[in-house]
């Protein structure tokens, strides 16, 4: 292995160290949201109760994406081509400004509870978005300090400070199902309370290792015209990462408004389909400062962004198949029989290829902004959304399966256009190495298992058959690109 390790160039050996550390973190994280999901499953045993859990959790998670307003993208960058201004200056402007919008969205949230609560007949919403506001102020220190240690490239620190967060936010949420507040029937009441606590005790740790790390000046004088300099590099990057993160939230929303048992099994799907998803955000996190440390010279960005999808691709393809092609299987071993039925199938198949797809657009748009060209990302985003913005709650607020067709189809549309902007702004990638040649291992291991189906008792050895056949194809083909490099590298 080691040998092997020292074929890689410089490139490829820091991409392939820090996504791996990025994945671990995401994975951990994954896994904490996955048995979490599972424990309060089989403690409600009741998938109107366990829908309504899962619909303030997403409503959480779609408010936590107004966070910011590109504070932490502004931030990344700083870091990533000066660092000694980000840490003497913009640092402290980006916690002032996150911080600023957090309280402000806090009171929005409060102020908006009695009507989210009217909207999905359920009481007890108001409380607890009232109280689970307080976590989007403490959360908005976190991910400033988070986006420190990203553009800083310390992807171990970042990770850790992932899982630290997503651990409190899992216990809180069991912790408020096991002793909610004021009876059993204010379960949300306690989910958010504890939830709150959680990020709390995240914002005291996270702070405390950005000041024995980076020694930051945290008081100082905070210019308007320094902070509306950050918004206009951040604000088209926050902006599309609203468009582009908050559509399966709003999905489950609007099916929530008429089926919660449908949100129960969404929420399953994207637990299952988070897995493969966090390969993208982890290419997500390092592609960005790893583009930028070479945006002056746009020959190497390109190959820089072009490695880093093919990697992403390389691992994502196989793990879209597998769950492809075994949605059921996958499903009731993690939450149950009864929590497999032939609409959960769909919804998980839908949602790993909307994951796929998605993957283009988020993947490309940092590699765009990592040259300083934000607008991409900002309207293959808003591309992605509307579909799901304006034909779900005309069409398919009352078809959950024809809403998640749309969410899908949306994130494919996006693809394109995101490919369209490549050739926009004259930095166009190689579409074979990054996209063509990672698909046919995968296409190998599809075949060798599908012929396994009509073998019986022989399968297992066929899956065994598919996995060295992936695993010795995609080697096969890095060692023939590596060779077709080194022969231009001559020849040049």
């Amino acid at each position: 292995m080691q040998k092997l390790w020292l074929h890689f160039n410089e490139h490829q050996r820091f991409l392939l160290r820090n996504v791996s550390i990025i994945v671990i973190g995401l994975f951990i994280n994954q896994l904490l949201q996955t048995v979490g999901s599972i424990i309060i499953a089989r403690m409600v045993n009741d998938p109107v109760q366990f829908g309504e859990v899962n619909l303030l959790l997403q409503i959480f998670g779609m408010i936590a994406l107004f966070l910011n307003v590109g504070f932490n993208s502004a931030l990344v960058y700083t870091f990533s081509t000066n660092t000694q201004e980000a840490v003497q200056n913009k640092f402290r402007y980006a916690l002032a400004g996150s911080t600023f919008f957090g309280i402000v969205i806090s009171f929005i949230v409060a102020a908006l509870s009695p009507l989210l609560a009217s909207v999905y007949r359920l009481p007890a919403l108001q409380t607890a978005l009232v109280l689970g506001s307080i976590m989007f102020i403490f959360n908005s220190i976190v991910n400033m300090g988070v986006s420190s240690f990203s553009g800083n490239r310390n992807f171990a620190t970042q990770a850790v400070f992932m899982v630290i967060m997503t651990t409190f936010s899992t216990l809180g949420t069991i912790a408020g199902v096991l002793w909610p507040l004021f009876g059993d029937h204010d379960v949300l009441w306690g989910i958010s309370f504890w939830m709150g606590i959680g990020a709390v005790l995240t914002a005291m740790i996270t702070s405390w290792r950005v000041h024995a790390v980076h020694r930051p000046r945290w008081f100082g004088p905070l210019p308007l015209s320094e902070l509306r300099e950050m918004m206009k590099y951040g604000v088209p990057l926050w902006a599309g990462n609203i468009a582009k993160a908050f559509q399966q939230p709003f999905l489950v929303m609007m099916i929530g408004s008429t089926s919660v048992v449908a949100v129960g099994h969404l929420a399953n799907a994207s637990r299952i389909t988070g897995f493969i998803g966090i390969v993208t955000w982890a290419f997500m996190i390092v592609t960005f400062p790893f583009v930028a440390e070479s945006s002056q010279n746009l020959q190497e960005s390109k190959r820089r962004g072009t490695l880093c999808i093919r990697y992403n691709n390389i691992i994502l393809y196989p793990l879209t198949l597998l769950i492809c092609m075994y949605p059921d299987q996958i499903n009731g071993f993690l939450f149950g029989a009864e929590y497999a039925t032939g609409e959960s199938a769909i919804y998980i198949r839908l949602l790993a290829l909307g994951v796929f797809f998605s993957s283009v657009s988020r993947l490309g748009g940092n590699i765009l902004a990592g040259i300083g060209r934000t607008k991409a990302n900002f309207w293959v985003m808003i591309v992605a959304g509307i579909f799901v913005i304006t034909l779900v709650p005309l069409i398919a607020s009352n078809n959950p399966v024809l809403a998640v067709w749309i969410y899908t189809g949306g994130w494919a549309i996006s693809a394109l256009s995101m490919i369209w902007f490549f050739y926009l702004e004259s930095f166009t990638l190689d579409w074979w190495e990054a996209y063509g040649e990672p698909l046919l291992p995968s296409a190998l291991m599809g075949i060798m298992m599908e012929i396994g189906h009509y073998t019986g008792s022989g399968f297992p050895v066929f899956v065994v058959i598919a996995m060295i056949s992936l695993i010795g194809m995609t080697a096969w083909i890095e060692a023939r690109t590596k060779a077709r490099v080194e022969t231009h590298k001559k020849s040049a």
